[in-house]
């Protein structure tokens, strides 16, 4: 044989056998902790990654399990091993749902992507049961006990409206509250409530609620708010605000199989584990009705609750062509926010401006207060006296169902002739506004500095520049050759550079998928984001990263508590919306691509400002 051609076959079965070794350095399995559940239980699908990619992966992509479950949250664990000086690593994603629909069911594989390549799981069965499943059937008696041992009863969470018949914009009031007599040490919202169709107020609520006692049916209760929000519907008609959904953690003891001298010891909290335990408040049917017909003011433009207005001019004299404030306030109970603009009358020799609006609203217990100001500049161009005709605003008053007018009189402006303008020039050609302030030479009066036209080149400054002009370029590559070597020579440094460019360009992606039907895609390139610039910033690896490994580093780092809790509430939300059923408006993703943004920001000036001292 040709020793040329036995050369490149040696040189491609090498290329092979690294290629097949490289494809089999990850390994992914699925598996549940239980095949049989009951409606309401729950059960968990664990995602195991092992080999030396394990590490360098992305989160996997778990099948659509909407029809059947509901997805409650995720954990993460890492196991990492040396055998004969040689690496292998092992992660387990543990993703926790709650059976919602009886049946039997097919889970659809996991997908994993790395170095190019898509792994698949096996496709896992799950039989979901009307009654609760045997704990020995399915599971070792180790886990026999969930949350189907707390009972409704114990543990349930209440919505109370402050009215359930009201007028089209009046307010109706919800306060949610849990209610329990099992220790719950921390919760969490899966499903906000429905309220399309209505205008919402939230109020704003400690993060550790204030919690209180009370007796129903003779069995005392510990109480929390978790919610209260405020509605101002906007059609008429039947109107439903479905349920809210929350899951609680509920430390519970571990029972013990028989009695010893030691039970009482061991039967203590802080022995216990923590149980989740998902509740959902009932609906609400509000009926809205059609404001009144009799009545009703030539001009009413939708106004509901009680109202009073106040007008005034910051001046009452002043000169022509100079600026005037005439300003209304509107303030008032109800929703001060849609309020619109009061039609005012101004002077046809007034130059007016469009107005200024802004608003501050107050929510309290049962009212919502607030102001809105309108301010206008007036310019009079003519002297003499400027009447400002009076202000007149209609509202419909639910308490006493009779509409109301707030009325701001006339306001009377006096004009003395103030200084003209500066004249405009008119009636010149394009040619001679070009040589206005051109056609008269001025006799100098110096005489002119002249130069010798023999002089040598290097009195001229062109000759210095060229001269002097290559040092900053060659000042400037030799510090971006250095940049160079440092880049290829500091991973962490190349990391952290990058990172800033990085997440903006996944966060513009994000922004992009804003968009209904797109909701999961935004949340997981949102999540991508945060988790690379995490990664980037403090030189980890991206795949595998855990909540407290990266709440400890960034502790380590000297980096506020209040930012390390908004970053990873930021990534629990993620979690929670990717695989939720619940959908998610182009509002509410704004609202959390700007929330995401601002921890990012906040987050970047504390590591800077760390790396500074």
């Amino acid at each position: 044989m040709n020793p040329r051609v036995f050369k490149y076959i040696l040189m491609a079965a090498v290329l092979t056998a690294g290629v097949r070794a490289w494809a089999s350095d990850l390994t992914v399995r699925a598996s549940l902790d239980r095949q049989v559940v009951g409606v309401n239980q729950q059960f968990s699908l664990n995602v195991e990654l092992s080999g030396e990619g394990a590490g360098k992966t992305d989160r996997p992509e778990l099948p659509d399990m909407n029809d059947f479950a509901v997805y409650l949250g995720s954990g993460t664990s890492q196991n990492i091993q040396f055998v004969n000086g040689r690496m292998s690593s092992s992660i387990v994603y543990a993703f926790h749902f709650q059976a919602v629909k009886t049946g039997r069911f097919t889970i659809g594989p996991v997908v994993v992507n790395h170095g190019g390549k898509t792994f698949k799981t096996e496709p896992l069965d799950l039989e979901v049961q009307q009654s609760p499943a045997t704990p020995g059937s399915t599971r070792s008696p180790a886990e026999s006990e969930t949350s189907d041992e707390i009972r409704s009863d114990d543990l349930f969470l209440r919505v109370i409206p402050g009215k359930t018949r009201v007028y089209r914009n009046e307010p109706v009031f919800l306060t949610y509250k849990l209610y329990t007599r099992v220790n719950v040490s921390t919760f969490s919202f899966d499903r906000l409530p429905g309220t399309a169709g209505f205008w919402v107020e939230d109020y704003p609520l400690d993060r550790q609620p204030q919690t209180s006692v009370e007796v129903i049916d003779g069995r005392q209760y510990t109480t929390a708010v978790v919610k209260r929000m405020v509605l101002f519907p906007m059609t008429t008609g039947r109107k439903i605000i479905e349920p809210m959904s929350v899951t609680c953690e509920v430390q519970v003891r571990n029972r013990r199989s028989g009695r010893s001298l030691f039970d009482s010891f061991f039967d203590d909290s802080f022995f216990g584990r923590s149980v989740r335990k998902a509740v959902q408040s009932d609906s609400v049917l509000i009926e809205v009705l059609p404001l009144p017909e009799e009545g009703k003011p030539e001009g009413f433009q939708g106004a509901v609750g009680r109202y009073r207005m106040q007008g005034r001019l910051d001046k009452s004299q002043t000169k022509t062509h100079e600026a005037v404030t005439y300003v209304l306030e509107i303030t008032g109970e109800g929703n001060v926010k849609t309020l619109s603009e009061p039609v005012v009358t101004f002077p046809p020799d007034f130059e007016v401006y469009p107005p200024k609006i802004s608003e501050t609203v107050e929510r309290k217990a049962g009212a919502v207060t607030g102001t809105k100001r309108f301010e206008w500049v007036l310019v009079p161009r003519i002297a003499g006296q400027g009447r400002i005709p009076s202000v007149t605003m209609s509202y419909f008053d639910p308490e006493s169902k009779r509409y109301h007018t707030a009325t701001v009189p006339e306001r009377i402006l006096q004009v003395s002739q103030g200084e003209e303008p500066a004249p405009v020039v008119t009636g010149l050609s394009k040619q001679e506004v070009r040589l206005l302030g051109q056609d008269i030479r001025f006799i100098k009066l110096q005489t002119p500095k002249f130069y010798s036209r023999h002089r040598g080149i290097h009195h001229r400054f062109i000759f210095w520049l060229a001269v002097f002009l290559p040092l900053p370029g060659l000042a400037a590559a030799v510090a971006v050759r250095r940049r160079r070597n440092r880049l290829e020579r500091d991973v962490a440094y190349a990391r952290s550079l990058r990172a800033g460019r990085a997440v903006r360009r996944r966060l513009s992606g994000a922004r992009r998928l804003m968009s209904p039907g797109n909701e999961k895609a935004f949340f997981a390139e949102v999540s991508r984001a945060l988790y690379g610039y995490i990664g980037d910033k403090l030189n980890l690896p991206e795949a595998g990263l855990m909540t407290e490994e990266i709440k400890n580093h960034l502790k380590n780092r000297g980096v506020e508590k209040r930012i390390i809790d908004d970053l990873l509430a930021c990534l629990r939300q993620c979690d929670m919306r990717r695989f939720s059923p619940a959908s998610a408006d182009a509002a509410s993703m704004e609202s959390f691509h700007k929330q995401a943004l601002d921890v990012l920001n906040r987050l970047d000036r504390a590591l800077i400002k760390r790396k500074d001292k």
